[in-house]
């Protein structure tokens, strides 16, 4: 744990024999904060508080444990607080039926939780499309957060479960708010993600996807959803279209990237999907849509669509690998209750 990224914490002075102060190495939180959950990392998203040293599991990754205090010669330490997945490991809808450049149109709803990002325009009130998401809950969307700005414009409606954008399909709905990745850097395109919330519930008839929560994709088949164009500075397709791709490895599709795409190399929290006959991609405008995988019938979103090199020409695209996002996911979609903490023991002087 990095010392840099702990809130709430202050150096103590001690005293050397030759009477000097010095600033010793460990920690003391403040005795406001034993009382609280406070967050642990510079994001705001980890939570911890003050515990048992025996009783607190993450002390075996972290052989040096932040110290809180001592009390009764028994050591409390800075405890990050588990991480649950309830939601995630909960999702059991979004159920395939049996059964983009180069895609083929889509059935009805059969992937009901697509979502089409809405600018208005600037000369009349009509809505343009230029970028898709994924309904994740019943007020939320997961896209591209180089999808929030257009030309200094973000995003005002989307369109759920439209089938077809120019045939009055779908359900419309306002943008609430937007939550851009804290570490996304539009120079960059790393930590591609971004949520939005939305005003009013989706439809019970439009489910949301199910998020992947593994490192390691269960399958090498994926399946990418969108309603770009059709080729390289194409027209759009306002007919939802899929393509079927595979996932491509780090090195080979490092290989396609070179530093001046890619400043730090291919991340731990992207990934690579393509057509190894160079025939099927994602291109312009289906930005922020799912990369899927299904796995014992179920859809699972493990990627965002972020960037490319062409459409369809041999490189693989670049996804936002959703499973390196999760705990930021959870803390926006569905956050924990603010749960403050009470030591009826706390003997103030200890501090002194």
């Amino acid at each position: 744990m990095d010392d840099g990224s702990f809130l709430f914490l202050l150096g103590l002075a001690i005293a050397t024999p030759s009477g000097a102060a010095v600033a010793e190495t460990q920690r003391v939180i403040s005795p406001e904060a034993i009382f609280y959950r406070c967050f642990v990392d510079k994001y705001q998203v980890t939570t911890g508080s003050c515990k048992l040293l025996e009783d607190c599991p993450a002390t075996s990754r972290h052989p040096i444990p932040m110290n809180c205090y001592f009390k009764n010669s028994k050591q409390y330490v800075w405890c990050p607080t588990p991480v649950t997945r309830t939601r995630v490991k909960g999702c059991d809808y979004a159920r395939t039926r049996p059964s983009v450049s180069d895609g083929t149109p889509t059935e009805y709803r059969e992937f009901p939780f697509m979502v089409a990002l809405g600018w208005r325009s600037s000369f009349d009130e009509s809505i343009h499309y230029r970028c898709g998401g994924s309904l994740i809950a019943s007020k939320f969307v997961l896209t591209a957060a180089h999808c929030i700005d257009f030309g200094g414009q973000v995003p005002v409606t989307v369109r759920l479960g439209g089938d077809n954008l120019t045939m009055g399909m779908g359900v419309d709905n306002q943008i609430r708010r937007i939550f851009m990745h804290p570490a996304y850097d539009e120079k960059t395109a790393y930590n591609d993600i971004a949520l939005l919330e939305l005003e009013m519930d989706a439809p019970p008839s439009l489910v949301p996807v199910c998020l992947w929560q593994h490192a390691k994709l269960a399958e090498k088949e994926l399946t990418a959803v969108g309603y770009g164009q059709i080729s390289f500075t194409g027209l759009s397709s306002s007919q939802l279209l899929k393509v079927d791709l595979q996932h491509i490895s780090d090195d080979l599709c490092q290989d396609y990237y070179t530093r001046e795409l890619l400043a730090e190399g291919l991340a731990a929290s992207q990934l690579c999907a393509g057509d190894t006959k160079g025939k099927g991609d994602t291109c312009q405008g289906d930005s922020g849509g799912p990369l899927l995988m299904r796995s014992d019938l179920t859809w699972y979103v493990v990627g965002v669509t972020s960037l490319g090199h062409g459409c369809a020409t041999g490189p693989p695209s670049i996804y936002t690998r959703v499973s390196s996002h999760l705990d930021w996911i959870e803390s926006v979609v569905w956050p924990e209750p603010e749960v403050q903490i009470v030591d009826s023991h706390f003997d103030p002087s200890i501090f002194f």
